[in-house]
């Protein structure tokens, strides 16, 4: 079974990506903070990860880097409902897997699948 960490300050966001990953059949941990993550991503084998990028103390983007140091292999996908070009352009640049643009849509799955299959 694969391993998704979900980082988002938002519980109701965790809550519904949770629900709808853990239906598919992926073991989700859940953050609600960079620092959290970056915590559970050092202590458990973790297949992928989704970030949201809005976050306080640390954004998404320093959530990625202080990962990528950890385990640079692991990868990543920011699902955010702030879109600018420019952090998806440096996230992709980075290393990003992909970037989706909240609200989740009906290819979260499909998408979510093809950077972490089962």
């Amino acid at each position: 079974m694969a391993t998704i960490l979900v980082v988002d300050d938002h519980d109701m966001t965790r809550t519904m990506i949770n629900r709808r990953l853990s239906a598919k059949g992926y073991s989700i941990l859940e953050a609600s903070s960079g620092s959290v993550g970056v915590r559970l991503f050092q202590d458990n084998d973790v297949d992928l990860v989704i970030l949201d990028f809005m976050m306080k103390t640390l954004n998404g983007m320093q959530t990625f880097e202080k990962m990528k140091e950890i385990k640079p292999s692991v990868p990543c996908v920011m699902v955010t409902a702030y879109a600018h070009a420019g952090l998806v352009k440096q996230f992709m640049q980075d290393g990003g897997a992909d970037f989706m643009v909240k609200p989740i849509r009906e290819d979260f799955e499909r998408r979510i699948g093809a950077a972490c299959p089962l």
